[in-house]
């Protein structure tokens, strides 16, 4: 059926341009449908067009904000682990300027393994650099103990950091949805510069 002969009513507009509407059927009654420019068919494009063509008032339609919301706490969770996986700018103690890999699932583990057992050769009084530890140029350093400490500790407080700063933003998104606040909502989001303040230094007083 020609889409002058379809009657239409209740359009809306979405973001990304393309309008929902009811269409009514021959046999089913009103119908749901969206109308877009883009249709592979032509009725989906030739309604969008009459609907346009009609000058008729097309509120937005928006998501429900806990949509909205869950969508920015995952954008939240992806910038963390793609910061994660990038990993923590370090000085080692050669003067060399490399890259300590923090992946979760890969490298997590063998940073405490190292942490603990620089911890035990440090109580047995070892001061000789002999610990091992590849960095993502593929380049291994050797350390001493209370070096692989204190760059263990600084991996430690990087993770923390940046755990820190999506906590505060998943927070931030939490009170605007409970205060219905799209636009807060919307204005969350990780900032390059958040990841910049995570503390690469040496802990003080390590245990």
């Amino acid at each position: 059926m020609p889409a002058d002969e379809i009657n239409w009513r209740n359009p809306t507009r979405h973001a990304d341009g393309t309008l929902d509407c009811e269409i009514e059927h021959p046999t089913l009654g009103w119908i749901p449908f969206t109308a877009s420019p883009d249709d592979p068919e032509p009725l989906g494009h030739e309604i969008h067009a009459a609907i346009l063509a009609s000058g008729e008032d097309l509120p937005e339609k928006s998501e429900p904000i806990a949509t909205l919301a869950a969508r920015q706490r995952a954008a939240i969770e992806t910038a963390l682990a793609t910061e994660l996986r990038a990993g923590m700018p370090y000085t080692l103690p050669d003067g060399s300027e490399d890259v300590i890999q923090t992946r979760p699932d890969e490298d997590e583990a063998n940073l405490l393994g190292l942490a603990i057992e620089a911890r035990d050769r440090r109580a047995a009084g070892d001061s000789d650099a002999t610990m091992a530890l590849r960095a993502r140029s593929n380049t291994v350093y050797t350390l001493t103990p209370e070096q692989m400490i204190a760059l263990t500790d600084a991996a430690k407080g990087f993770k923390q950091a940046l755990l820190a700063t999506s906590w505060q933003l998943k927070d931030a998104i939490t009170a605007a949805e409970a205060a219905g606040d799209r636009e807060a909502i919307q204005a969350v989001a990780w900032d390059a510069t958040d990841s910049a303040d995570a503390d690469t230094s040496t802990t003080e007083g390590s245990e």
